[in-house]
């Protein structure tokens, strides 16, 4: 299971449902997801950029027929910038350790962290990771 990683310091807004990124940019600062039946996970610093838990988990790959998954997949969502709605994928796949749901998310949260941290450090995400401990490995496609 993945530990608590170090929050980034340039995150002041945690789960929010209105974000101050798009707000300060003057667009509608709702923010709309393809599920809403799951918990809020988002971050942004109020100026330069959101990231938020698009859909729920999901099996991965979800064509498998036979048992159940390895790994499930879950798909961020961000914005960085001046781009005007200009929002981008990324997505994270994550072993398939036996968890409850609050411990999921929990896990959840702590990739978003982890996903802001390199967002901040590389000014752009990579389209897939694959959690590996408590670093998240860049994979090719």
């Amino acid at each position: 299971m993945l530990h608590c990683a170090d929050e980034p310091r340039q995150v002041a807004y945690r789960n929010f449902n209105l974000c101050p990124h798009c707000e300060q940019r003057g667009e509608d600062p709702l923010l709309l997801r393809m599920s809403e039946c799951i918990p809020m996970i988002s971050r942004s610093d109020g100026k330069n950029f959101h990231l938020l838990l698009a859909d729920r988990p999901v099996p991965f790959p979800a064509e498998r027929r036979e048992g159940p998954s390895r790994e499930f997949s879950v798909c961020f969502w961000y914005c960085l910038g001046e781009q005007k709605k200009e929002t981008k994928s990324s997505l994270v796949l994550v072993p398939a350790e036996s968890k409850g749901h609050g411990d999921l998310y929990r896990e959840i949260e702590s990739i978003a962290d982890l996903l802001v941290k390199k967002l901040l450090e590389r000014k752009k995400l990579a389209v897939l990771y694959n959690l590996q401990g408590n670093s998240l490995r860049e994979l090719g496609y």
